[in-house]
């Protein structure tokens, strides 16, 4: 552990930025220039094999030649008391890791990404795989005159150097963080620039949601999830989120890397373009239309009159149907002021007339039966008369 105001290999030790199982990262001072750079130190247990420091000076050797304003620079590298170090471009910025994922913005989030994308695609394109992408390995700064914000990537190789230092690869393991790992990287097999894709996919949807694609206390599960789960909805867990960007972050994570875009960029622009899409809200809910039905004439005093005649009643209703009216009450009961017609009718409540309007139409009834009876009995005696 160094102080402030040591010097290592001729830079000047300012302060600790950081550090991890791969080693400590320090602010010093250039020993000949006016400026301030990352000094990584290596862990020396990791790096005891002559052959594994070799592979450090060749891995070293090839992230120098990476020249790109998303990449961050590899000024030297050296060994002193033993100790592996690089010395690298400063970044006065964070990680994205420290970033609260719940207060960035969607789109600011798609374009770290985007930014990250250039950088895999070049260093892709001179040959060189990151394998260990991530939020932690994702720095973030100022542009000058506060022009928005400039995104780095770092640590090229040193997953490599890692793998290499423990030979875990020998038994089919691997070393890249678990959350943002490919299912290549698992099992051991053949890697390309599609590995890369599919960490930089796990980097964004925890950028949007806060979580791993496939979070779990247990590494097992995690494993499970990257090798045979789908990957859950993005949009389930970031509300407002259009769920277009689900199908982008599922396919740059797919299990088969020939299933996967064909370019970090080309998930990048995918990713941009998904968030403009919006869920068309379905239509409002017109009220239904009312149809209608003829009304026809029903009459109370029909049915009071004819209602014992059998060819008069209804009959069985229909399936489905709602069951027919009560039946008529006696005169001598109160009548209810509303009807409701039969299936297949409509018409309005007719107004039952008063008792003493019934009491008549009883009398008139009466007598005329009694008329009936004495006219028949009128003709019977005139016709045993023989008149």
């Amino acid at each position: 552990m160094l102080n402030s105001g040591d010097v290592f290999a001729g830079f000047t030790i300012e302060r600790l930025l950081g550090q991890g199982g791969m080693g400590s990262v320090y602010l010093a001072r250039h020993p000949r220039l006016p400026r301030l750079t990352a000094l990584k130190l290596l862990n020396r247990e990791l790096f005891t094999d002559a052959e594994i420091r070799a592979r450090f000076d060749r891995e070293a050797d090839l992230a120098a030649q990476l020249d790109h304003p998303n990449i961050v620079a590899v000024y030297d590298r050296g060994v002193e008391d033993d100790l592996l170090w690089i010395s690298m471009q400063y970044v006065d910025g964070v990680d994205a890791a420290t970033v609260n994922p719940y207060s960035m913005p969607p789109e600011r989030a798609v374009q770290i990404i985007e930014g990250v994308a250039a950088a895999l695609d070049y260093a892709h394109g001179n040959g060189v795989l990151h394998r260990d992408v991530k939020p932690a390995n994702i720095m973030l700064a100022r542009s000058g005159g506060g022009k928005g914000e400039r995104v780095f990537l770092t640590d090229f190789g040193i997953a490599r150097l890692r793998e290499d230092s423990t030979h875990l690869t020998q038994a089919g393991m691997f070393t890249a963080t678990l959350a943002y790992a490919s299912p290549e990287q698992m099992t051991g097999a053949e890697l390309d620039h599609r590995s890369d894709q599919y960490s930089l996919a796990c980097a964004l949807y925890w950028m949007l949601t806060g979580v791993g694609a496939f979070d779990s206390d247990n590494p097992d599960e995690v494993i499970r999830g990257h090798l045979q789960l789908p990957v859950p909805s993005a949009s389930a867990r970031r509300p407002g989120l259009s769920p277009a960007v689900d199908a982008v972050i599922a396919r740059a994570m797919a299990k088969r890397p020939i299933d996967r875009f064909a370019t970090c960029s080309d998930f990048a622009s995918a990713a941009k373009r998904a968030l403009t899409v919006r869920v068309p809200m379905p239509p409002p809910m017109l009220p239904p239309q009312s149809v209608a039905v003829p009304a026809i004439p029903y009459s109370m005093e029909a049915t009071v009159a004819l209602g014992a005649h059998p060819s008069m009643r209804p009959g069985p209703p229909a399936f489905g149907a709602p069951p027919p009216p009560p039946p008529n009450p006696p005169v001598n009961q109160a009548v209810p002021q509303t009807y409701s017609p039969p299936p297949g009718y409509h018409a309005a409540p007719q107004q039952v007339s008063r008792r003493s309007g019934r009491s008549l139409g009883w009398v008139l009834a009466v007598v005329g039966i009694v008329a009936v009876v004495v006219i028949v009995i009128v003709v019977v005696v005139l016709s045993a008369t023989g008149t």
